[in-house]
């Protein structure tokens, strides 16, 4: 978040690129040609004021985890290319003009989507079914499940988008058509429809508390496990508790690019913190670069810091010899070491979490730590330091 302004052009030639936000800017103008954006995974362009249609070369980041263009003044169709994306998990596009239809539109790898506030028309897929209500709100004409059926639609030439909804009950029973068949309601017919729009409304009210008391109770049993499992934490815990790991889904939904194995975090010593989800959302700085990888800083949306570490693809290392090397590593424990939080294992992909430490590494303080209004390490503490490792 900040106060750039001006167009993005100038961005479009750094071909290395994998993480762009530029959130809660005034940036404007049309986007570039994105053709060397190849490499990038996380692309947040929202709350700012760009314009003109999505490029068609959006559809060639074929690396794209998540793809944020909400609250701009996009305009013009979605474009179908983005059928493409196969590693796509969330696509917002809320509070824009798009306009045309979503029928077409195809990514079963979505796990977060948005495309409400538009001038969206049409039957919502098959495959974008399984998002709420909400995802699809304050669009012209959208039905279809989670919405109600495309039967109660009918083709209007006369109105914007050339349909309107059929339904007599949204329909306003005091104004009567130009047509002679067509009368206002009776007041039978007016009270019977009240009534029935009564019990589906105490039938709506029930269904609400009995989830807000479901999602209470759920609250209350979490906190009250997670204090439980601090304390054995910070007691006398068992070895045995000492090295055990926990291993949670990265997600409910199976990944298109790998049918027979989905991507787990593993952590080490205590309870889920965080999934991978989080990971994606989170903002994330680059910390350094080494031979073995390259290490980020990310924030997460809850305000916890961690430092995740991007293992380059490792020559002949399988996934049972990678899972006993981290077993391994996992536990290791001495006073002037990182312990391995937790790490994430995929065919294309190898993570590895740990706590984040605000004060720098050991080398910066050895070699780095010099010029003006910085104090070099001491001599006493590096002896100090030597000693103790």
């Amino acid at each position: 978040n900040g106060h750039l302004t001006g167009l993005i052009d100038s961005l479009a030639d750094l071909d290395q690129l994998r993480v762009l936000s530029l959130k809660g800017n005034s940036l404007n103008g049309t986007m570039p040609n994105l053709t060397k954006w190849r490499s990038m995974k996380l692309l947040f362009l929202s709350y700012s004021t760009f314009s003109g249609s999505l490029p068609s070369s959006i559809s060639l980041l074929d690396r794209l985890w998540r793809l944020d263009v909400s609250n701009n003044f996009f305009t013009g169709q979605i474009p179908y290319s983005l059928n493409s994306l196969s590693h796509l998990l969330a696509l917002r596009l809320e509070n824009n003009v798009f306009t045309g239809t979503i029928a077409q539109l195809n990514i079963t790898s979505l796990q977060d989507f948005n495309a409400s506030g538009n001038h969206l028309t049409g039957a919502i897929p098959g495959s974008l079914s399984k998002f709420p209500a909400s995802a699809f709100a304050s669009n012209v004409v959208l039905c279809g499940n989670p919405l109600p059926s495309c039967k109660n639609i009918i083709s209007n030439p006369t109105t914007p988008g050339g349909i309107v909804n059929s339904n007599p009950i949204t329909q306003d029973p005091s104004v009567v058509p130009s047509t002679p068949s067509s009368k206002p309601k009776s007041p039978q017919n007016t009270k019977k429809i009240s009534n029935r729009l009564s019990r589906g409304a105490v039938i709506a009210i029930v269904v609400g508390d009995f989830a807000v008391l479901l999602l209470i109770a759920c609250i209350f049993i979490w906190y009250y496990w997670r204090k439980y499992s601090r304390k054995m934490v910070d007691g006398k815990p068992s070895k045995r508790l000492e090295t055990k790991k926990i291993v949670y889904s990265s997600s409910p939904y199976q990944h298109p690019s790998s049918s027979a194995e989905r991507g787990k975090l593993v952590f080490f010593e205590g309870t889920r913190q965080f999934e991978l989800e989080d990971l994606l959302r989170a903002s994330a700085e680059m910390l350094g670069k080494s031979s073995f990888g390259t290490a980020y800083k990310a924030v997460l949306e809850d305000g916890n810091v961690v430092a995740v570490k991007r293992l380059r693809e490792v020559q002949g290392s399988g996934k049972r010899d990678f899972e006993q090397h981290m077993e391994l590593v996992g536990r290791l424990r001495h006073l002037n070491l990182v312990s391995l939080k937790a790490y994430y294992y995929a065919r294309d992909e190898k993570l590895l979490v740990y706590d984040y430490m605000a004060n720098g590494s050991l080398y910066f303080l050895l070699h780095g730590n010099r010029g003006p209004g910085r104090t070099p390490l001491d001599w006493t503490t590096r002896l100090t330091c030597w000693l103790v490792d």
